[in-house]
């Protein structure tokens, strides 16, 4: 049986709902931490900023000079503690935790870097959104191999590995879920059944099922690559707009930016 529900959005006590935390333009995704920290892109601050729930203690990394205006958006850590995040405007960089040192470079095809995953062998990868590629990045050089999609103008938005190291990318322009096999170099892709445009968000349970979301149809999907068939839990609330999920075992969680709510999906 599965439940959804929502919950309300921040909790008490949240930093983020705190007047001690710096002004802000827009906070576009937040992200755990190995250590627990909570990890922020912050476009107005055009840094990534790094909370504490221990100790309450915000440390804010600035981008370099070269790169004012970001329009940062996504964060991921990868196998080895490194930060990698990406930014709109045409950038992607790394944040070492241990020496505070921000690196960042210009993304190809200019604006467009958007949501960001590692897989478990360590590999970062990004997808651009006006660029319309996915970017494996090099983690000794930062430099970026580009992949093309199935076809053009489909918009890759978000992007998840799964425990294999496949990736699932979410295509906003035509409302596909695909999977890139970087071994084979190869795409296998499906279309949501409700919709022709506008899956955003995309994350991978420890089952290795797959969640999207669904704007047209404001809802949360739920794919499973073995039967291929989805499941749909719709809002109860017009304009949900999640454009970010995570979740921990038997929890799939969204952020309800219309809304101003998280949900969750038990199962």
């Amino acid at each position: 049986m599965r439940r959804w529900r929502p919950c309300s959005c921040p909790p008490p006590g949240s930093p983020w709902a705190s007047p001690a935390y710096p002004t802000f333009r827009f906070r576009p995704i937040v992200i755990v931490a190995p250590d627990g920290a909570a990890w922020v892109t912050d476009g107005g601050l055009n840094a990534n900023v790094r909370y504490d729930p221990k100790t309450k203690k915000l440390d804010i990394f600035p981008l370099p000079k070269e790169f004012p205006d970001a329009y940062l958006n996504t964060g991921v850590f990868d196998k080895d503690g490194i930060y990698w995040f990406t930014g709109q405007a045409g950038v992607y960089g790394r944040v070492n935790p241990s020496t505070g040192k921000t690196e960042a470079w210009k993304a190809p095809r200019g604006a467009g870097p958007y949501g960001i995953a590692a897989t478990p062998s360590g590999e970062v990868w990004y997808v651009s959104l006006a660029g319309d590629y996915v970017g494996r990045v090099d983690g000794k050089t930062g430099a970026v191999t580009i992949v093309e999609p199935h076809r053009k103008n489909v918009g890759p938005r978000r992007i998840w590995s799964d425990a294999k190291g496949l990736l699932w990318v979410s295509f906003w322009h035509s409302g596909e879920v695909g999977r890139y096999d970087p071994a084979s170099k190869t795409w296998k892709t499906w279309q949501l059944p409700n919709s022709t445009a506008g899956c955003y968000s995309v994350y991978v349970d420890e089952q290795d099922k797959v969640w999207l979301t669904d704007f047209p149809n404001n809802a949360i999907v739920r794919f499973d690559p073995v039967s291929e068939r989805f499941e749909s839990f719709k809002s109860d609330r017009r304009g949900a707009s999640v454009r970010q999920m995570l979740g921990r075992k038997g929890e799939a969680w969204g952020a309800e930016s219309g809304t101003d709510r998280l949900v969750v999906v038990r199962y």
